[in-house]
């Protein structure tokens, strides 16, 4: 069930070849993978947390990152706020037309697109250092 009724997905330039290398690391590839998703999950979480408006704190409380999920070839981690929120956590996030007096609209999504540059490269660290574990 999401949690925000708005998704977002980049397509990075470089995964297919880190996809592509995962190969040469073996069984481990994959929990790699998931690893350094989780890891950047957690970063543009992280970053996302002193933008999000606060009233009494239910919305800011909310934010989560999910494990990551494994499906045949594909690696994903779910990321949002909501939970208790969910009734207007996406208002709060796409009404660009509210004044808040702490945190602002997008609040989620500025740091998703400022974290796609470099995304390729910080995800090979993290997978490297996994696989060689």
């Amino acid at each position: 069930v999401p949690l925000m009724s708005k998704s977002y997905g980049a397509d990075v330039k470089g995964l297919a070849e880190i996809t592509r290398n995962l190969g040469l690391f073996g069984a481990g590839a994959k929990r790699a993978m998931a690893k350094a998703l989780y890891v950047e999950a957690e970063r543009i979480m992280a970053e996302s947390a002193p933008l999000v408006p606060v009233d009494f704190g239910v919305l800011k409380a909310s934010g989560h990152v999910q494990p990551p999920e494994m499906s045949g070839e594909r690696v994903s981690v779910t990321m949002g706020y909501g939970g208790p929120a969910e009734a207007y956590a996406l208002v709060q996030h796409e009404d660009l037309t509210f004044r808040h007096t702490v945190g602002q609209a997008k609040y989620l999504e500025q740091p998703f697109l400022k974290a796609i540059p470099g995304l390729p490269d910080r995800l090979a660290k993290t997978i490297s250092a996994e696989a060689m574990k």
